[in-house]
């Protein structure tokens, strides 16, 4: 009997399986066609349900035949149910839906539900829509890269690079081969100054990235839109209020494997000189020894020092959802750092009779420890008082703080001699601060105003940055080992630095539709900037009474004096102190045509610009004061036709330009990393014609394929250079070379299969530039010869390569989503030479990262991690000349010459997410 029964269980079982159907399908908007990721669908009053995956598609399997109610519901869309039957002849069943966007009206002010602003969706249909050429990295993949800042997370947009600090972290963007200089940064569509104390390029390492709601790189400029950007215009769209109660927050911790190995070495600021002697008393002070404070070079050992990371955003609308408001607010304390081998070159040919072989005189060893403390907070009201009327005010604070202690060997590869021990203890304090009141108004059904009042304000300042220079003297014993004979201490140098840039903007435009298929704009801007630099610095010496050098014991026990006696006052003649101002006025005519499937946007910006300094050299000082005024008409044209519904082919023209920052234009001598850097008032303004083509195609869902190519005419770029200044010195500074030309092409694309996914882009780009450069070396018989020659080179800093590519998993159903991506960057210039063929060559390098999240099952929280530089590939930098010291450590090359390597290490991050 017992057989029996489980001999009809079996049967029954296998009978009941047979009967078990699968229901799947695609799930899209009503109106756009456009699949909704990550929708729900369920098999009412059953444990039957699923997710919608990346494409767009669902499937439930194992459904016992039966008449089902099957609902699908999406966040801002009315939820959907339809009725489907499994009969026992079926075993698959296709069943589509098509959610129809849930619109709220109360008090005659219409809100739409805005909830996909922050996903692939909405950031695909924004490049598909769009007037122009860009491309645009939402909120929801910003979440899932291993990117802290806005910077790094720049190098995952196609075309663009970034320039990078000592600590390996992304700092500035290179767009299309085109330098940080010649591109812009806005918030919100606002263009916002700099805190860097000689560009006017910003910092983009000072932006928290969890603060975005999408992150747009525009590379083809509209009449209505700023002219200054030839490679492109970075605009930073955060977060904006919502249309129901959001609130999310996140708490992560992490290291950095670099201070697994090593000690993480600081400094405290609590008793640092935030002024120096001559702003405390005046410039006739005369300086004390007592008035400098050597607590920035006293250091703290730190083991494993631990990254910690926090954020918080909460918004909602009230008042019968006529008010809105959204606070968010990032908070990021790390510990960052980098060893590295710098080479130094001298400054005589070889003796060998082969033209501009240099050699290499002393080898450095770095080390950094940075430790920033980065904020972010971001307050957006608006008010709708009406469908016509609209007022909003929002408010952005940055600040970013950065210790870096930088301690460097120096061995002057002499048998017997001085080794160098320098310390740097550098302090800064960058701040970005704006304000802009917008107003939007229908005066009547088809003419629209929109008006901004804007307040910017950056700042920086860096108090007190201290060098210290030690030498060992060595010398060689009888039996020919050598040995370390004394410690001394050489002079110590205190330098305080600020700077402040406050913007006073106004923008007003106006827009008519003529007809639905005709629409003409026109608008205006005026800036008021005033800029402001102060530099002072101090040097101590060492030397004893009697001239004799000072042994080393300790840093509290040195006697400091002045030597001579006139170093105790401050410069009153430095050109780095100086005030500036620039004032833009421009106006713009803008018309936009569909016809058929054709659609054209054209017009002519015209910007107007005065730019003035007065600078603390002598009165009879060449370049003491400036002053210059200038006029660009930038007309521009876009294309864009309409092959299908999904797919577009664009042609578009632009005029672009790039001013010079302050300090480029002001004759004064600052330090910098490697050199000595410069202004040069003889500067001008740049100019280029831009000319893009590219087709797109947009399948479903978040899918892409865009393929196009670039050509700019560059007429006066700017790069920096060496000129001479006074005997045979050479300082680092910005000039004028003639006419470049830059070109290339550029491919992205993504593709889902279910729930994997493929990402990535590439792109080619190839620039030419002819530059005046000196030739010497060593004839036969031994003597220096000098002459001068010319070379064409590509841009500084231009790759001919940059590439990315992703591998992702997302599954709806699980709640975990990962990624692994990799990021490359060709060989590019780092830094051009004054002698033919010299120029530093950044070699090309790789980047590998990972990073996942997995939500918690009935909550609403997840956790995540972020790792990065998984392979640890050192950054490189070559000059590429025959290599004659191979004895050398990393010089295994003989056809090039290892001048830097820098080697960073991996970083981990893991932390957990609140959202609702």
């Amino acid at each position: 009997m017992k057989k029996i029964f489980i001999l009809f269980l079996i049967t029954f079982l296998s009978i009941s399986a047979a009967y078990a159907g699968t229901l799947k399908g695609f799930i899209t908007d009503q109106q756009s066609g456009e699949p909704l990721v990550g929708a729900t669908v369920m098999l009412e009053n059953t444990k039957f349900g699923t997710s919608v995956g990346l494409d767009g598609s669902y499937e439930i399997k194992g459904i016992p035949a039966g008449k089902y109610q099957c609902k699908v519901q999406y966040v801002g869309y009315a939820p959907t149910v339809k009725t489907v039957e499994i009969d026992k002849t079926q075993t698959f069943l296709k069943l589509n839906f098509t959610l129809l966007e849930q619109f709220n009206e109360l008090n005659e002010v219409t809100v739409s539900a805005t909830a996909d602003r922050e996903t692939d969706n909405s950031a695909r249909k924004t490049e598909q829509k769009s007037d122009n050429v860009l491309n645009i990295i939402s909120a929801k993949t910003i979440q899932l890269l291993p990117d802290i800042t806005v910077a790094n997370v720049l190098q995952r947009i196609s075309g663009v690079s970034v320039v990078r600090n000592s600590t390996g972290d992304g700092q500035y963007a290179v767009i299309r081969g085109m330098d940080k200089r010649y591109n812009y940064t806005s918030v919100n569509g606002v263009k916002i100054p700099s805190p860097d104390n000689k560009n006017r390029f910003v910092p983009m390492d000072i932006f928290p990235a969890d603060l975005l709601e999408r992150l747009e790189v525009v590379k083809a400029l509209t009449p209505n839109m700023e002219g200054d950007a030839i490679g492109g215009a970075m605009n930073m769209v955060m977060k904006s209020v919502p249309d129901y109660l959001i609130l999310s927050a996140t708490a992560s911790g992490g290291y950095s494997q670099l201070f697994s190995t090593q000690p993480f070495s600081g400094f405290n600021t609590k008793d640092v000189n935030f002024k120096s002697p001559s702003e405390i008393y005046g410039n006739q002070y005369v300086a004390k020894t007592t008035d400098f404070s050597i607590k920035n070079l006293q250091y703290n050992q730190v083991s494993m020092p631990v990254n910690s990371l926090l954020s918080l955003s909460v918004g909602n609308r009230i008042f019968n959802h006529k008010l809105g408001f959204l606070f968010g607010g990032s908070y990021q304390h790390t510990y960052r750092g980098s060893n590295s081998l710098f080479f130094s070159l001298n400054g005589q040919p070889s003796p060998d009779p082969v033209p501009n072989t240099p050699l290499i005189e002393s080898v450095q060893q770095r080390t950094y420890s940075n430790e920033q403390a980065r904020l972010g907070l971001n307050l957006k009201f608006d008010y709708a008082f009406n469908n016509r009327n609209r007022l909003s005010l929002y408010n952005l604070f940055m600040q970013l703080d950065d210790w870096q202690h930088r301690h460097v060997l120096t061995n002057q590869l002499t048998l017997f001699g001085d080794v160098g021990n320098n310390d740097r203890s550098v302090y800064r304090r960058q701040n970005i601060y704006n304000s802009t009141l917008r107003g939007d108004h229908s005066l009547t059904n088809k003419l629209q105003l929109n008006w901004s009042a804007v307040y910017s304000l950056a700042k920086s300042q860096t108090p007190d940055w201290m060098d210290q220079s030690l030498t060992y003297r060595t010398s060689q014993n009888l039996d020919g080992t050598i040995s370390k004979a004394a410690t001394y201490i050489d002079n110590v140098s205190h330098i305080w630095t600020h700077n402040e840039d406050r913007d006073l903007t106004g923008y007003v435009n106006l827009t008519y539709t003529y007809s639905p298929k005709i629409e003409f704009a026109a608008g205006g801007m005026y800036r008021d900037k005033d800029r402001n630099n102060f530099y002072n610095d101090y040097s101590l010496a060492t030397v004893l009474p009697g001239g004799n050098r000072q042994v080393f014991t300790s840093i509290d026990k040195t006697v400091f004096t002045f030597r001579p006696e006139s170093y105790a006052y401050a410069d009153s003649t430095n050109a780095n102190n100086y005030t500036a101002k620039e004032k833009i006025s421009a106006g713009y005519l803008q018309a936009k045509v569909n016809l058929s499937n054709w659609q054209i946007l054209g017009g002519v910006r015209v910007e107007n610009t005065n730019q003035s300094y007065v600078s603390q050299l002598p009165v009879t000082a060449t370049g003491k004061t400036g002053n210059i005024t200038y006029m660009d008409i930038l007309p521009s044209l876009h294309f864009k036709y309409r092959l299908s519904e999904h797919e577009n082919i664009r042609f578009s023209y632009f005029k672009g330009i790039s001013r010079p920052g302050y300090f480029e234009l002001v004759p004064a001598s600052f330090p910098g990393e490697y050199f000595t850097e410069s202004g040069n008032y003889k500067l001008k303004h740049t100019q280029a014609d831009n000319i893009d083509f590219r087709y797109e195609i947009f399948p479903k869902g978040n899918q892409q394929f865009l393929i196009g190519a670039f050509f700019k005419n560059i007429q006066n770029p700017i790069e920096y250079g060496f000129t001479e200044f006074g005997n045979s010195n050479f300082v680092y500074t910005p000039l004028n070379f003639g006419t470049a030309t830059n070109f290339g092409a550029e491919m992205v694309f993504t593709k889902y299969f279910k729930n994997w996914g493929v990402s990535g882009n590439y792109t080619y780009t190839h620039s030419a530039i002819t530059t005046t450069k000196r030739l010497y070396g060593r004839d036969a018989t031994g003597s220096i010869v000098n002459s001068e020659g010319s070379q064409t080179r590509p841009l500084q800093g231009q790759s001919d390569h940059i590439a990315n590519f992703s591998l992702i998993y997302k599954n709806p159903n699980s709640g975990f989503d990962a990624q692994l991506s990799w990021v490359y960057t060709g060989k590019r210039i780092n830094i051009v030479s004054p002698f033919l063929g010299l120029d530093y060559w950044q070699r090309g390098t790789s980047q590998m990262d990972f990073s996942a999240e997995k939500k918690l099952k009935n909550t609403h929280f997840s956790v995540f991690a972020k790792l990065t530089n998984l392979l640890n590939n050192p950054i490189i930098v070559e000059v590429l000349k025959p290599n004659t010291s191979q004895n050398l450590p990393d010089q295994t090359r003989e056809d090039r010459i290892l001048v830097q390597k820098d080697v960073l290490q991996q970083s981990y991050l893991i932390g957990i997410r609140y959202k609702r």
